[in-house]
């Protein structure tokens, strides 16, 4: 996303998937963590991200990492 200002939709989906498909690249094997990444103030969906996120880290260790507070 280039900003996060403003109303709509700021995720962008497409580039979700190109750095998680870099993230399993780069770290394949080792545990990875995320936070509801575009979710928040980039205003995505996360039930398109999470399937989206499950389907480029296939076969890895990840978890979603949620702050309660």
């Amino acid at each position: 996303q280039f900003d996060w200002a403003g109303e709509g939709v700021k995720a962008d989906y497409q580039a979700i998937r190109q750095v998680m498909k870099a993230i399993k690249q780069q770290f394949s094997g080792k545990r990875i963590g995320y936070p509801k990444i575009g979710a928040g103030l980039a205003g995505g969906d996360w039930q398109i991200i999470y399937p989206i996120i499950c389907q480029e880290l296939e076969g890895e260790h990840h978890t979603l990492v949620e702050y309660i507070g």
